[in-house]
């Protein structure tokens, strides 16, 4: 840091995600960064790793880039102050009143009337009943003068006691048996609350994420990311107001929303235009907010027959939508000035011959279940979406680069199926170049995971970051030949898709039956994810950590920074 003037030492607490809790150090370190904060600044002890189980960790801040940490991420749940530490509620009680009368008078500026109070007891690892959350209250009597005031709608001040307790197994489906008693006892005051932990309070809020919920969206695709998912990836990327980013991959656009939600300037590439323009891909999830962002799109109508045409082909479309006079009519797509197939545009001409293109870039895809309506829906900017195949980017590389991040989900055949363009056997002669749309072929993951690192070499500004997935094995990190194992099959590696799609009568190895939650130290140990991460000779690997997945599979949140030319 450039400074060190104001910095305190406080307590993260992460909240536990089943999904992401691998992913909270690299989120925390992503956004201290933003707030000038390096990696070897910002722990007190040694750096973490997700080896580490516990859902706290001590770190050097501020208390403003606390409040601005917590406001942001989507895994830090609080940051605390601690007072007192102890195996037991009674050793850390002691031990706080052992810390001489100064202390006591310094911390009861923030706990005498007319100041209110607020208690949270709350245990990791374990449930704590009515009745032992009663007794820890009684327990920390000690820590006041009995002249407190408590209001649990709109405290000032919200004190934390944290049990922790450890899981003791080798075992990967399950935590295993608990010791008698906790890990540690954390007594601290809370000088930043995130994840929604304030939601019940006077005035609190949900979590800004979840306005992005997907069941909320207009429209999504059969591999839309995860929402959580996709604004950890923004955060880890460093996504700020005025920068620019890419989605070279951005299917129906999940993570371009979560990015753009920071207000940067966002572009997009997709080789598969039915993805881009909504046809038979995107469905519509939300049909009220589709009709509210076609009335938002300046529609003379909003039918709800309009949105029943979203998975038809573009001529039946535009039979149906003619007849809901909504969405999708004659008169609507001439105004964007959009050829159709199935529709001659002598007939478009003569149902408005009066008519001109449409500009907004919101309103220039056919119909209204296209990867640009959650962007009306939310009222953020739309991206500027290019149809391109990433194996020959379209895109002009200034020297220096011209992004500041690539955030993206690439496909790995699982759900979808990667691909670019080219032809297999005979080649073809092309007779009108504006209306082919040229074949595709396999996209191997090896080719695609090259062209990914090489265009971000050349795009990125130095320093920018690059934070992508990487799907593998579990396998190969237990150790276990999933061929060997399998019926008839021998010295053969299958690929992604006949591992989610296995064959009828192949065993599942019970070994690969492995909880989303486990703490192996063969799947968690980042030295390990070296071997399974395309490298560059431009990019620097910052951190990697694991998502377990079912059928034995998992995915790498890969975080790379583009090194200085």
């Amino acid at each position: 840091m450039a400074g060190d003037e104001g910095l305190q030492e406080f307590l993260v607490l992460f909240a536990h995600h089943n999904m992401y809790f691998n992913m909270r150090f690299q989120e925390l370190e992503a956004l201290a960064a933003l707030q000038g904060i390096l990696k070897p600044d910002l722990y007190v002890e040694a750096p973490p790793s997700a080896l580490n189980a516990s859902p706290a960790v001590l770190v050097r801040m501020r208390q403003e880039d606390a409040r601005k940490i917590c406001e942001r991420a989507v895994l830090v749940k609080a940051v605390l102050e601690v007072w007192s530490l102890g195996h037991s509620c009674p050793e850390a009680v002691q031990t706080a009143v052992a810390q001489g009368e100064a202390v006591r008078r310094q911390r009861r500026r923030f706990l005498a009337p007319p100041l209110k109070l607020q208690l949270r007891v709350e245990a990791f690892g374990r449930t704590l009943t009515v009745e032992e959350k009663t007794e820890i209250m009684e327990g920390i009597r000690p820590l006041f003068d009995g002249d407190e005031v408590v209001d649990l709608k709109a405290p000032d001040t919200t004190l934390w006691v944290l049990e922790e307790h450890r899981h003791e197994s080798v075992e990967k489906t399950h935590l295993g048996p608990r010791k008698c008693r906790p890990e540690r006892v954390i007594i601290g005051r809370q000088v930043a609350g995130g994840r929604s932990v304030d939601k019940k309070i006077k005035g609190g809020e949900k979590c800004y994420f979840q306005l992005y919920d997907l069941s909320q969206r207009a429209v999504l695709g059969p591999t839309t990311l995860e929402n959580e998912l996709a604004f950890i990836m923004a955060n880890c990327a460093c996504v700020q107001s005025g920068q620019f980013g890419m989605d070279p991959f951005c299917g129906t656009g999940g993570l371009l929303l979560a990015m753009a939600h920071f207000g940067a300037k966002l572009f997009g590439g997709e080789i598969d235009i039915r993805v881009v323009r909504g046809w038979r891909i995107a469905y519509t999830k939300n049909k009220a907010a589709v009709l509210e962002a076609a009335q938002k799109r300046g529609l003379q109508s909003t039918s709800p027959s309009a949105a029943k045409a979203c998975g038809k082909k573009p001529a039946e479309r535009l039979e149906a939508s003619s007849e809901a006079d909504g969405v999708m009519t004659l008169q609507y797509l001439l105004k964007l000035g959009l050829p159709v197939q199935g529709v001659s545009v002598k007939k478009l001409k003569q149902t408005n011959p009066n008519a001109r293109a449409e500009k907004d870039h919101a309103l220039a895809s056919a119909g209204g279940c296209n990867i640009f309506t959650n962007f009306v829906q939310y009222d953020l900017p739309s991206p500027d979406v290019v149809v391109c195949d990433n194996a020959m980017p379209c895109w002009r590389q200034p020297a220096g680069g011209w992004l500041d991040f690539i955030v993206t989900d690439p496909p790995y055949g699982v759900r979808a199926g990667a691909k670019k363009q080219g032809r297999e056997g005979k080649e073809v002669v092309v007779q009108d170049v504006s209306s082919y749309i040229p074949s595709k072929v396999s996209y191997g993951e090896d080719e695609l995971s090259h062209d990914l690192l090489g265009f971000a070499s050349e795009s990125l500004r130095d320093g920018g970051r690059l934070v992508f997935l990487v799907p593998v094995d579990l396998a190969d990190f237990l150790g276990i030949d999933r061929a060997a194992v399998e019926q008839g099959v021998e010295n053969l590696r299958p690929n992604m898709h006949d591992i989610c799609h296995p064959k009828s009568g192949r065993k599942k190895d019970p070994r690969l039956c492995i909880s989303e939650t486990t703490r192996d130290p063969l799947l968690l140990d980042e030295t390990r994810y070296v071997d399974f991460i395309p490298q560059h000779t431009h990019l620097t690997l910052m951190s990697a950590s694991l998502q377990i997945l079912s059928g034995g599979l998992g995915r790498l949140l890969v975080v790379m920074q583009r090194r200085p030319r």
